[in-house]
């Protein structure tokens, strides 16, 4: 019985490595019929794939220059667009200049003061300001980290800064002090034009009409002088007067014309209509005017209403803090320095001992103003394109 059993087994064994054996052989078989590759080709392989994997860092790096790029990229076209806006602020001042060099030739040497050289100096350094910047960023390399640092080192400050000769000269210069025996206000001054004789200069005043009232102290006295007190860049100052062409009692407003036949050096640019109407809320402004007597002080704010309303007039509120005396002064836009309003109330706050709530005054805006002027016939006056409790102080 085991005998059969060890026959049998060596039986399927033979059988089993038979049918391996013919497997191997098959397999050799389909081998040999296989394509070869070589040793060297594998090593030709090998180094491919090395030099694929450098390819693939270079890419990675060319796409951290792409994006390094891009980013200067965006920062050339905000840089492109300050310039712009430069080369117009530079035009404007040059058009400037040569209405002061033309008044020199017609009116001689008092006509012109300390602003047209510090305009012209002004001038000279924006431009070398900015062709500077401009070969610093034609000539920079997104790769270059140094020339990157320094390029927005330089640009950054251009961006977010403004000449504070610039901002003194269009917001603080035209405000000007308007006071009596016991009240004092505020007043801004327009920009000088020649007398349609041909013959001088007139220069306009605007104000609210309660400044006026209560210097007059009566409508009789309506036609007498007003005292004006202009003011200079080093602090110092000199008194003129100033006469009513006309006002209005509703709309708190009042026009007056200045007692001089030489141009003044600052006058506020009136915004247009179309500027006027594109003032949102959240604008940036600023509040231009003499609290308690004080020499003009800029406060900065924002357009809080467009559409307040007292008493059936319409009014502005501002947030820029504003306090008695305020009053006729300006509200200036932020971006532009365009006049935009003229001062008017300011909010208090308790019946027995009322306190003043400085954040929300309240302006006529020069919408309006326009619409009044119109009306008396005084359209040379308006701006065009490209172009609660009353805020006397009590002495």
């Amino acid at each position: 019985m085991n005998r059969i059993l060890l026959a049998t087994g060596v039986t399927l064994g033979a059988a089993a490595a038979a049918d391996h054996v013919l497997r191997l052989e098959s397999r050799v078989s389909e081998l040999e019929r296989a394509p070869q590759i070589a040793p060297q080709s594998v090593r030709g392989l090998s180094h491919r794939l090395g030099e694929l994997g450098s390819a693939l860092a270079e890419v990675r790096a060319t796409l951290d220059d792409d994006a390094r790029t891009r980013e200067l990229a965006g920062k050339l076209a905000v840089v492109e667009s300050a310039l712009e806006r430069e080369r117009g602020r530079i035009a404007e001042q040059a058009q400037r200049v040569d209405g002061w060099m033309s008044r020199w030739s017609a009116h001689g040497p008092e006509v012109i003061d300390e602003r047209l050289s510090g305009m012209a100096l002004d001038l000279e350094r924006r431009s070398n300001e900015l062709a500077e910047l401009r070969a610093l960023a034609e000539s920079t390399d997104a790769r270059d980290d140094a020339r990157w640092r320094e390029f927005s080192e330089r640009v950054e400050p251009l961006l977010e800064t403004t000449n504070s000769d610039q901002l003194w000269s269009d917001l603080v210069g035209p405000v000007v002090q308007l006071a009596g025996d016991a009240t004092v206000g505020s007043g801004v001054l327009l920009e000088s034009r020649h007398r349609v004789s041909g013959e001088g200069w007139v220069t306009h005043l605007m104000t609210s009409w309660h400044v006026v009232r209560d210097i007059y102290g009566g409508l009789e006295r309506v036609h007498e002088p007003v005292p004006v007190r202009m003011y200079r860049r080093d602090g110092t100052w000199h008194d003129e007067t100033a006469h009513m062409v006309a006002f209005d009692v509703e709309l708190d407003i009042a026009l007056l014309e200045m007692d001089l036949d030489q141009p003044v050096p600052f006058g506020a640019r009136l915004a247009s209509r179309s500027e006027l109407e594109a003032m949102r809320v959240f604008d940036a402004v600023y509040a231009v005017g003499c609290p308690l007597g004080n020499d003009p002080i800029p406060t900065q704010g924002q357009i809080a209403s467009t559409t307040h309303a007292v008493d059936g007039s319409h009014y502005w509120m501002v947030s820029a803090p504003t306090y008695i005396g305020n009053s006729g002064g300006g509200i200036f836009d932020a971006r532009s320095h365009a006049l935009i309003g003229i001062f008017s109330k300011i909010y208090t706050h308790g019946a027995a001992r009322s306190t003043i709530v400085p954040h929300m005054g309240l302006a006529t805006p020069l919408e309006s103003v326009y619409d009044w002027l119109e009306r008396g016939g005084y359209t040379a006056l308006v701006g065009v394109e490209a172009h609660a409790q009353t805020a006397s102080a009590q002495r």
